[in-house]
């Protein structure tokens, strides 16, 4: 191993994985990630493989590059081409490729010296290049393998110059007749497998696809050898639905040309192993060999009977269940039959067959992929795929009750999948689930979309994003990150297309014509709402959003649009009146560093009671993401659950919100009117409602990728430009300077993702900073339930006063709330809740309160003056203020 490499490994293996003992051979007794015993060792000179000692019981073990992957991405910068400046001469024009095979595919260059050479590849799209390993094929196209941090192509890993079908690559002057000790040619699928097989003196070529036959190869290769007994070909493809079914194509198609075949698999594993793989962790060995022959001749097999009779002969067990065709089977051996057929002479293969039975269990092949839980539930599920012989697929979830009996078995099956009926007993299915479930894969779940705070990765529909790293979704429907298999519960459809070829980020014109510096803010607060989790680990809060307006004002088109640039179609958000306290509570739970929109919360104002159960002042510690809500767990216990809000909050409603100074406080407000509106913006407003998903939704993914750039500038500029914002007398709030701060922080952060001009960037500065001077005044004034009360008191005291202040005094109000709101609904005049108004009262600063006290009533003197029989009682006990005038 080189060495700079290996100390590279090794400064890291003991911090990583708790290594208790090393001595001058082994690192050991170090943490096992899978078992989480200390059993973990490696050789200390060459610490490719960590391997588990519990072999019976574990027997886990990693290559160094699934590891450290970061180690094995740059090697054209690792291992750059020397040149003598005085001759110009590249000493080693091939020492990237060099390394990039020895080190990152074992594989010996020594043997393979000229059968390659260091090229290099740019992409004009992504604008992005890399140093690549080419190879030349049979009939001179040319194969480049990606050897740069090929994950930054997407799935694009090598490339192309000419077609390849009908040939396939081989070793340059390969002559088959050199393999004295050998009758096969193994045909797999990358020239690394084949690489892989050559080392060990295994003839070998590579058809660089599962999908391609080489026929015109293979008649070159019959007509060299039409003197001489022709090969068996054995086609070795990866395990898989796409390998193994070209495998059982080509082997017809091959034997219809007249060749022997056979066929090679490598070993099932969680982790798929291709021969590449098997040659790094040293399992590519003669030895092993018969043993991958034989689970190619089980795929193969021409029937259930026979691939029976092959499980059989290998593992001498007389009852088993097994596999064939997409249906499962149970095979029986019948040791006294096979004993007679025997003693009478009969052919061994005969008797054989003679003593084995098969039995049909199921027309489908349902096979349990991997286990996940949800530890904050405590409930687990096995996620299985289920297999028609006929193509469908289906994939469900089973409890473990569900397989434990046959019946239970049964009914979930039938159910799920349709015409699927198990007809064995429990003791078979048992069996069945014995082999299948034994060490099954581990996936961890999430049960929200968005942002991951425990695996700092975002996960989507489709998508999963770490560290400026894509990771599609897999066929079994999680995500392999790094060491990490994860997958989110959640059906929430947030499926960003990660093309950013796609993506047109000219949108932001059409936004800024239609919006101007409003459209600015909104964005970036979106923007923002990506990385809400590391903001309030910053500062600890990320604000709320209240979008209001006349009716018509395009806040419906502008959510939508923002919805669109996060991936989810024809949404704008939740009503919170028609929901319940349960559904609400799930909606605030259900996405993390993605907003929660909530809309037209305000006709429950119009609508007596109907807001009675919902207060805006449930939000406020959603402001620093705790939790909103808790309930208590269905059982016995103590404990309850309470969902952090992960998430960013968006309002969005006609009239302002009525809320607490502290709700206020926290809210970054943005009214909407016609005012601006010209033909321009409308038309700009009109192509942003038809402007289609795919080519808007990598906006989220251009700015998660941006990750650690656009939380360094948060960082840096938010302080800077609160200061800046603090130097406004009026702006003296600690709350509203930090919120509108982080805003112009953001807004800066835009240019990562859009084209943002710097005037662009300051008029949306000057427009933050006017808000934030009007939150200030608002956060200085009454709930507006407040403004609406006093505001009725004024009317019922008209001109002469002496219709609701009992007080004597003029520099005092005395208010008596129940005989308040008699008069009110005399006058016809609408109050807010008296329960409510008690609350508010309290902090009132039209008119400070003093207390709750008995006065003597000059409402009651007055009227007792007027009507001598009414008898008013002389003291009332009222709620007194201080008056702010003197009438």
């Amino acid at each position: 191993m080189y060495s700079t490499l290996r100390s590279e490994i090794l400064s890291r293996l003991p911090r990583d994985f708790k290594f208790q003992s090393q001595n001058d051979c082994y690192l050991q007794k170090g943490i096992c990630p899978s078992c989480g015993e200390s059993e973990l060792y490696t050789h200390k000179q060459n610490p490719w493989i960590l391997r588990c000692g519990r072999l019976n019981r574990c027997a886990h073990e990693l290559h160094i590059k699934e590891v450290y992957p970061d180690l094995f991405n740059s090697w054209s910068e690792r291992f750059p081409s020397e040149q003598n400046l005085n001759t110009g001469v590249i000493s080693n024009p091939n020492a990237a490729a060099d390394a990039y095979l020895q080190m990152g595919r074992g594989i010996k260059i020594s043997q393979i010296k000229g059968w390659y050479q260091q090229s290099s590849y740019y992409c004009g799209k992504r604008q992005i290049g890399t140093a690549t390993v080419k190879f030349t094929l049979s009939n001179g196209t040319t194969w480049e393998r990606f050897i740069d941090q090929p994950e930054r192509f997407g799935k694009m890993k090598a490339y192309f110059s000419g077609s390849y079908q009908g040939h396939w690559w081989q070793p340059p002057d390969f002559d088959f007749a050199s393999f004295e000790d050998s009758n096969e040619l193994w045909i797999t699928e990358g020239i690394f497998d084949a690489l892989s097989l050559l080392q060990i003196d295994i003839p070998a070529v590579s058809v660089m696809s599962c999908n391609n036959f080489p026929e015109h190869d293979l008649a070159r290769l019959k007509a060299k050898l039409s003197n001489q007994p022709l090969p068996t070909l054995v086609f070795a493809f990866d395990r898989g639905k796409a390998g193994e079914s070209f495998i059982l194509k080509f082997v017809k198609r091959a034997r219809l040309l007249g060749w022997q075949v056979t066929a090679a698999l490598p070993p099932e594993a969680k982790v798929p192993l291709d021969w590449n793989d098997l040659l790094q962790r040293e399992r590519l060995t003669q030895e092993r060999l018969s043993e991958y022959r034989h689970y190619g001749q089980l795929l193969i097999a021409p029937d259930a009977k026979s691939k029976g009779i092959l499980m059989y002969q290998k593992t001498g067990e007389y009852e088993f269940p097994f596999e064939f065709k997409k249906c499962m089977y149970w095979f029986k051996f019948n040791a006294e039959k096979y004993n007679k057929s025997s003693e009478s002479d009969e052919e061994p293969l005969a008797a054989l067959k003679d003593a084995s039975n098969i039995q049909l269990l199921c027309l489908c092949h349902p096979q349990a992929l991997y286990f996940q839980e949800n530890p904050h539930s405590d409930e687990s599920w096995y996620y299985f795929q289920i297999d028609f012989p006929y193509g469908l697929t289906v994939k469900k979830t089973f409890t473990g009750a569900q397989i434990s009996s046959s019946g239970e078995f049964k009914r979930r099956l039938s159910s799920v999948a349709g015409g699927a009926i198990f007809e064995g007993s429990t003791l078979q299915l048992n069996r069945w689930f014995r082999d299948h479930l034994y060490q099954i894969k581990q996936v961890k779940v999430i049960d929200f979309i968005g942002y991951s705070h425990e695996h700092k990765s975002y996960v989507f529909g489709n998508v999963a994003v770490q560290d400026g790293v894509l990771y599609p979704i897999n066929e079994e429907d999680y995500f392999v990150i790094k060491r990490i298999c994860l997958k989110s519960l959640n059906p929430i459809p947030v499926a960003p297309n990660y093309d950013l070829t796609q993506l047109r980020p000219d949108f932001f014109h059409y936004l800024y014509q239609a919006y101007s510096a409003q459209g600015i803010i909104i964005l970036a607060f979106w923007l923002g709402s990506y990385f809400a989790e590391q903001c309030r680990d910053m500062f600890g809060a990320y604000p709320f959003l209240e979008l209001v307006g006349e009716p018509g004002t395009g806040k419906s088109t502008l959510i939508e649009l923002m919805w669109k640039l996060s991936g989810r179609n024809k949404h704008e958000g939740v009503d919170p009146l028609k929901s319940s306290k349960a559904g609400l509570s799930r909606n605030l739970a259900q996405v993390a560093n993605l907003p929660v929109v909530l809309i037209e919360a305000d006709w429950g104002d119009s609508n007596a009671g109907a807001g009675s159960n919902f207060n805006w002042d449930q939000f406020k510690t959603a402001y620093n993401g705790r939790a909103v809500r808790s309930t208590g767990n269905k059982n016995h216990q103590n404990d309850t659950n309470e969902p952090l809000f992960k998430g960013a909050l968006v309002i969005s409603q006609n009239a302002p919100i009525c809320a607490s100074k502290a709700i206020l406080e926290r809210i970054i407000h943005i009214f909407t009117d016609r005012t601006n509106f010209t033909t321009e913006s409308r038309a700009a407003s009109d192509t942003l409602k038809r402007w289609p998903i795919e080519e808007l939704s990598g906006f989220i993914i251009k700015a998660v990728l941006k990750e650690s750039e656009i939380l360094t500038l948060i960082e840096k500029r938010q302080p800077e430009l609160e200061k800046w914002l603090r130097e406004d007398p009026i702006i003296n709030n600690d709350r509203i300077s930090l919120n509108h701060g982080l805003l112009c922080a953001l807004v800066e952060a835009l240019r990562f993702v859009v084209d943002i001009t710097p005037t662009q960037i300051a008029q949306a500065h000057e427009q933050l900073k006017a808000m934030a001077i009007e939150r200030t005044h608002t956060c200085g004034t009454d709930h507006p339930m407040l403004q609406e009360f006093w505001e009725v008191y004024d009317f019922l005291e008209g001109e002469n006063g002496c219709v609701v202040n009992h007080s004597r005094d003029p520099k005092f109000i005395a208010i008596n709330l129940n005989q308040f709101s008699e008069e009110a609904t005399v006058r016809k005049q609408k109050l807010p809740l008296l329960n409510e108004l008690k609350v508010l009262l309290k902090d009132s600063k039209l008119h400070k309160f003093i207390g709750r006290k008995p006065v003597n009533s000059a409402v009651n003197n007055r009227l007792n003056k007027l009507h001598p029989n009414l008898g008013k009682p002389s003291t009332v006990k009222c709620w007194v203020f201080q008056s702010t005038s003197t009438k």
